[in-house]
């Protein structure tokens, strides 16, 4: 879900109070956003009483007339009247109505036109009256499994009278509504916490979308989603190559084989070819390891072979006790010995708040530069601030200058800057036809991947106007807010409706992927899973989403090694993490 906000200098509050805008001159449409209609609340099943509206304009903020927009439900299964229009002399266009679907909770709706972003609306959908509620157990909803499988958990929910107690002993009725797979019990009781559960839930035999419907006598009905995913999806073996390790952070394999990684506390490390121990190339006493940063991102220089140069992302901690992050090369001996000829590329990317939200992951592109993500460290204006380098993806040379072609800006921005913006991105991956994606660790309520562009905005802005004070925790505060920044660069694919704490992500390639070859890998820390995506080839939308390494580990780096294989790290595991080899099974 999008979660937008009406802020714009009081033109939304004025255009709801007084009908449309008036008229002016088209232009060439640039930019689109909400007119009216966000954040309504409906009965379940009832219209809500703002017909949706948006309003396109050109780049002098002019209404552009005669633009069609078509509005489609994207989540609560609702219905809308009239959803092909074209927008008027003010540039505005109303969906005819939009009638909510049958259960509780957040419904969406998007305006969508042709060459610009689409706009999405919220509402809540709430229970009549006197009425209890089914909501799906989480855990439940949204799984995935190949084309006639069955998924990890049946499906189940939570049951609350109209107080919102949870209620036992309340027989439900589960249905199969789309897809054509089948459940092995179509009713449950609800136990002492108020969870009733089908049998399992097998998947119908054609890749897409399959659901289920969970109904009582007295209570608001609940759907839950799967997604059954091509047959074709690889069988994967693991096994664990290095253990007892201390946050491992990320991975990188030099052109011989050899795998490098980091640990957050301070540490470079590679497993000798051929394999054995890992041995320490590098401990800097000056790491301000604390809270979310310390060493963090490596790249291996794509010249490696003539150069022999490692790049990290790592805090800093100078004699005085003042603390910034930066990127430094560094030299390898021809033994895997050591790292010498410490180089610091790039300083002054900002550390802040006992060390949170760094950022941290470096990659260098197919255009031989290296790009690198910065966090917000918690401070409001940060992520805006073009002279400064937090909550930005920089774009650099070896050297850490600023790389030709990083965008132009709206204000006067810093050199090396290239996209901006941005809250926690954890993850960044470069794909082969030269595509750059964030995967980006939002608030409680979102993460998002990202195709970045040069002098992009991200849209996160978590402060009020004129105030600073972080406000990034505070209900559903937008991650790319398209209200105030109408050109914001649109996510391809979030977890929706709660964060599953994005980290490290990377593509993987090579048929023996099968349906998978080509597919973003994304790892989830509160998630405990690898996210599989495959992207469209404009890199704008997901042709498929799979689940995969779901053995309740938190997930911190994903890397293709030069085997084929993905070499995955774990965050926090009990007796020490590991990283494995993941490897489809031919």
């Amino acid at each position: 879900m999008r979660t937008l906000r009406l802020i714009a200098a009081g033109l939304l509050a004025g255009a709801a109070a007084c009908g449309d805008l008036a008229p002016e001159a088209a232009g060439v449409p640039v930019a689109t956003a909400v007119h009216a209609g966000h954040q309504q609340q409906a009965t379940v099943g009832t219209a809500v009483a703002v017909p949706p509206s948006v309003r396109v304009t050109d780049a002098a903020g002019r209404g552009v007339r005669g633009l069609s927009v078509t509005f489609v439900v994207l989540s609560g299964d609702g219905s809308v009247r009239d959803p092909a229009t074209v927008t008027n002399d003010s540039g505005v266009a109303r969906v005819g109505g939009w009638t909510l679907g049958p259960a509780v909770g957040t419904h969406t709706l998007a305006a969508r036109f042709s060459g610009l972003p689409e706009v999405t609306f919220a509402a809540t959908a709430t229970a009549p009256v006197g009425q209890g509620s089914l909501m799906p157990v989480v855990a439940s909803d949204n799984q995935s499994a190949g084309t006639g499988g069955t998924v990890p958990n049946a499906p189940a929910v939570v049951v609350r009278n109209a107080a919102g107690a949870l209620q036992s002993g309340v027989t439900v009725t589960f249905a199969v509504t789309s897809g054509g797979g089948s459940l092995a019990a179509t009713s449950g009781v609800s136990n002492a916490q108020g969870v009733a559960t089908a049998g399992a839930w097998r998947l119908g035999s054609a890749p897409g979308r399959n659901t289920v419907s969970a109904s009582a006598p007295g209570y608001v009905a609940a759907s839950l989603a799967a997604t059954a995913v091509d047959a074709t999806a690889p069988v994967l073996d693991r096994t664990v190559i290095v253990s007892g390790l201390e946050v491992p952070w990320d991975i990188a394999f030099a052109p011989d084989g050899a795998m490098l990684f980091t640990e957050r506390p301070g540490r470079v490390r590679v497993v000798p070819l051929g394999g054995g121990a890992p041995r320490t190339l590098a401990q800097p006493s000056d790491v301000a390891a604390a809270g979310q940063s310390g060493m963090l991102g490596l790249a291996i220089d794509p010249q490696f072979a003539t150069n022999r140069h490692v790049y990290t992302f790592q805090s800093f901690r100078a004699p005085t006790g003042a603390r910034d992050n930066r990127v430094v090369r560094w030299t390898v001996d021809a033994g895997w010995t050591t790292l010498s000829n410490r180089t610091d590329i790039v300083t002054g990317i900002p550390w802040g708040n006992g060390g949170a939200h760094s950022g941290g992951r470096i990659r260098f592109g197919t255009d031989g530069h290296l790009y690198v993500t910065t966090g917000d460290n918690r401070i409001g204006p940060i992520p805006q601030d073009l002279q400064g380098l937090g909550s930005k993806v920089l774009r650099v040379t070896r050297d850490g200058a600023g790389a030709p072609g990083n965008g132009t800006f709206p204000r006067p921005a810093d050199s090396r800057i290239f996209a901006y913006g941005f809250r926690n991105p954890q993850g960044l991956a470069v794909r082969g036809n030269g595509q750059v994606f964030t995967c980006e660790h939002g608030p409680v309520h979102r993460d998002e991947v990202t195709l970045i562009a040069a002098g992009g905005n991200g849209g996160w802005d978590p402060m009020d106007p004129g105030d600073p004070t972080y406000r990034g925790y505070e209900g559903q505060w937008p991650m790319s807010d398209s209200i105030k920044f109408p050109a914001v660069l649109r996510p391809t694919w979030t977890t929706g409706s709660v964060s599953e704490g994005m980290s490290g992500c990377g593509f993987v390639t090579g048929t023996a992927w099968r349906a998978w070859d080509g597919a973003l890998v994304v790892g989830l820390l509160a998630g405990r899973r690898v996210q599989v995506l495959r992207l469209s080839a404009d890199g704008r939308s997901v042709l498929l989403a799979a689940r995969a390494l779901e053995f309740g580990d938190r997930i911190r780096a994903v890397t293709q090694g030069p085997d084929g294989a993905l070499y995955v790290a774990t965050d926090g595991k009990t007796g020490g993490d590991e990283i494995w080899r993941v490897a489809p099974r031919p």
